[in-house]
């Protein structure tokens, strides 16, 4: 089922390739409007600092500490600038999903842009509330499961004074909060699907099938997330290959598209994420002990009159 879902979500997102394309222009349109703003002030700050020009050609925390120290407002400006460009990735998250998963799950022959924005903008609202019911509920989770290890691990480092033993607990309990977050992301995913394809107005409704589903079954979310996060890896390592085979300098535009073909690769992995999500929600079937009705003939059409 894991492997049948996973060819699936491939498939899907090869047949899709106009819905990966515009997932990573919504991609390059936030890198845009994060490193413009940032490249600005940079630039502003080391126009006068000769000794930032390093900066212009590579990344360095100590001079980027000592330009915070010659420029205070830079750290904050630059934080106010991420923290603007976080909100508009969640907005821009919200639109790109309910937009994917109506291109994916309709079989119409609509155009795909009024596919895509009835989709982005008819589920915005219902995401949203659905995002904010799951993150109280990661929190929680989250807590009942790393909680009781961290509280454990720190009795074993003050009573013990067993440091390796402490950190393997502390590291216990951050794998348990990991998974329980994990978990908590492919029931939202699920419940995202389930709206979606019935169209639900009811949030609580879909959340709550969407927990019976995954509990039901969770070797096969996790399989099938497991399987698109090992491809994801695997296309971040060959990322990193190539780049660091490419020197600095001037071929920096070259950096620059190896860059951006992960992105797309990335989008078309998320696109098959959501692919093999779609097939792991069973379509839900006639009610039970409902009789199919049977079909009405049209009444036979007139014999022309003879002449």
């Amino acid at each position: 089922m894991i492997a049948q879902a996973t060819a699936q979500g491939l498939e899907a997102a090869r047949r899709n390739k106009r819905l990966c394309v515009t997932l990573w222009l919504f991609n390059l349109a936030l890198a845009l409007a994060a490193a413009v703003p940032g490249w600005r002030a940079l630039r502003d700050a080391i126009g006068p600092l000769p000794l930032a020009d390093s900066l212009a050609e590579s990344f360095s925390f100590g001079v980027l500490a000592d330009l915070a120290e010659l420029r205070p407002g830079l750290v904050g400006g630059l934080g106010d600038a991420a923290a603007a460009v976080f909100a508009l990735g969640l907005f821009v998250g919200l639109v790109a999903t309910g937009g994917s998963l109506e291109v994916l799950t309709s079989g119409d022959d609509r155009p795909f842009a009024h596919r895509f924005g009835r989709g982005a903008f008819r589920f915005f609202a219902r995401f949203l509330r659905l995002g904010a019911v799951t993150l109280v509920l990661a929190v929680i989770l989250a807590l009942v499961a790393a909680g009781p290890l961290v509280a454990l691990s720190r009795y074993l480092r003050r009573e013990s004074g067993s440091e390796w033993l402490a950190l393997a607990v502390l590291l216990a309990a951050l794998l348990a909060g990991g998974l329980a977050l994990l978990l908590v992301l492919l029931v939202q995913d699920a419940a995202r699907v389930l709206i979606v394809r019935g169209d639900l107005r009811r949030v609580r409704q879909a959340l709550g099938a969407a927990i019976a589903l995954v509990w039901r079954h969770p070797a096969r979310w996790l399989g099938a997330w497991a399987w698109n996060a090992l491809m994801l890896g695997l296309a971040f390592v060959a990322y990193l290959a190539l780049a660091n085979a490419v020197p600095a300098g001037p071929l920096l535009v070259v950096l620059v598209l190896l860059q951006q073909l992960f992105v797309l690769v990335r989008c078309g992995l998320r696109v098959a994420l959501l692919g093999a999500e779609i097939a792991l929600v069973p379509v839900p079937g006639p009610p039970v002990g409902s009789r199919p009705q049977p079909a009405v003939e049209p009444p036979p059409e007139p014999l022309p009159e003879p002449a």
